[in-house]
């Protein structure tokens, strides 16, 4: 029943993927269809519960298939047009392709098939999973419910409403936990070992439109072997899995501003959602987001695009909020709502975000890698705008971010401690981003083009 579950949501997610367009490569298909495929599950897990049902197997397994079927209705309508796209599939050329390329995918492919074991092998162990995002699965898995579960009782659980409690976390999560425990899994680590996965295809899929393929497959294996996050992949925290949509979804808004195809901006807000519904601070990459989408609709007067991107993307953490208002699912506030001044505190937050930054221990050589690239760019970033949007949507979302720190009134922990464990894995969702930037820049193109790398399409 496990493998059907998670062979039908991927399902979906292929067939969501196709529903926005049949262009996208099959390698961007495949690696979002699983994180895609299990948005839209968890989504529905918190509608029907929401209604009353219990989350049982065959509720899951009637979401499944009604996914599936309903999916497959606008792909039937334009049926036309998907059977002219997959007749006129080029096929692979090996020209496209060198040794160099054979030689990154293989030690990507080694080294996830040692992370995957390794995140597979071992039980959950880390504190946060422990305290809350695991166990919380297991016992919606159990007692069949989010909404009036006995975790969060007050009666029960006599702290559930105080500050920093995890009543108030974002839910995709927990529920995608308690998806494989409901269908009979003794563990709930494939669901971080398949995003990680995930996001290792759709991060190639995506660079190798920009660099080409070895471009992606040199991208992908830097990305991919950034010390902390590889490390918390094999976790069942939520950071890393929170990195896969928040940073496809900067990344998809990326390519629809330099390729202006609607389907890149879709993707970007169904991604971007799903990042809000994987953690509420992913608020600040929506509204980095909106910054650079509204100006250039405001060029190009596409309202309705504009309304839809805006919509998908604030739908999910609309749900959860009318969810969490109607079962009484609150904390205490730790925000501060009004201006002030705290010299003090903002030196914390700017000390231990330039550490964080400096540290090749954390993060190996990828800001360091993205700092030098931007100081290569410097005369097409300010000649031709070259990488512009994105690098204001990173600017943007890491200021916003500091802003967020900063108006939290730390009541359940130090700042201090917030900084150096919490704040350390949030930029987790950023090293695709660095990445993605500096590999993409016109010198890194240009490079790889003079060495036969890379032929612009």
């Amino acid at each position: 029943m496990l493998v059907a579950g998670i062979f039908l949501a991927c399902l979906a997610g292929y067939l969501l993927t196709n529903v926005l367009s049949v262009k996208f490569s099959e390698t961007e298909k495949i690696g979002l269809s699983f994180p895609l495929g299990m948005g839209l599950q968890t989504l529905l897990m918190a509608v029907v519960n929401l209604a009353g049902i219990a989350l049982t197997p065959a509720t899951l397994l009637v979401n499944l298939l009604l996914s599936v079927v309903v999916l497959s209705v606008p792909l039937w309508l334009r049926r036309d047009s998907v059977k002219a796209h997959y007749k006129g599939f080029k096929r692979p050329v090996l020209a496209d392709y060198s040794l160099v390329w054979l030689l990154f995918i293989g030690l990507i492919v080694y080294i996830e098939y040692m992370n995957f074991a390794k995140c597979i092998y071992f039980p959950t162990f880390d504190r946060d999973s422990l305290a809350g995002f695991d166990t919380i699965g297991y016992v919606i898995a159990q007692e069949h419910t989010l909404k009036g579960l006995s975790l969060f009782d007050a009666g029960y659980m006599t702290g559930i409403h105080a500050a920093g409690s995890y009543i108030v976390y974002a839910p995709m999560v927990q529920l995608s936990y308690a998806f494989v425990y409901i269908l009979g899994a003794t563990t709930s680590k494939l669901i971080p070992a398949l995003m990680f996965l995930s996001l290792l295809i759709a991060f190639y899929g995506s660079m190798r439109r920009v660099v080409g393929h070895t471009g992606a497959a040199i991208a992908t294996f830097f990305m991919m072997i950034t010390p902390e996050m590889i490390a918390f992949s094999s976790m069942s925290a939520t950071n890393v899995i929170h990195a896969v949509s928040a940073s496809l979804g900067i990344i998809y808004v990326t390519l629809w501003m330099r390729g202006g195809e609607k389907r890149d901006l879709y993707a970007a807000s169904l991604l971007l959602g799903l990042n809000m519904w994987t953690r509420t601070d992913g608020v600040v990459f929506i509204l980095a987001a909106l910054s650079v989408v509204f100006v250039r609709i405001l060029q190009t007067k596409q309202w309705r695009s504009f309304g839809l991107f805006f919509g998908l993307t604030l739908f999910p953490a609309v749900l959860w909020v009318v969810f969490s208002k109607i079962n009484g699912f609150y904390t205490e506030s730790i925000a501060i709502l009004h201006p002030y001044w705290d010299a003090d505190k903002a030196g914390v937050i700017l000390t231990y975000m330039k550490a964080h930054y400096l540290n090749t221990q954390f993060y190996g050589w990828s800001f360091i890698f993205f700092l030098l690239s931007l100081l290569l760019n410097v005369r097409n970033l300010f000649k031709k705008g070259d990488n512009l949007p994105l690098l204001v949507m990173i600017v943007a979302a890491t200021v916003l971010y500091m802003i967020a720190l900063y108006q939290v009134d730390y009541k359940w922990d130090s700042i201090q401690n917030v900084m150096a464990y919490s704040a350390k894995r949030f930029l987790f969702c950023f090293i695709p981003l660095v990445w993605f930037y500096g590999m993409s820049n016109r010198w890194v193109t240009y490079l790889l083009e003079k060495l036969g790398m890379y032929k612009p399409e």
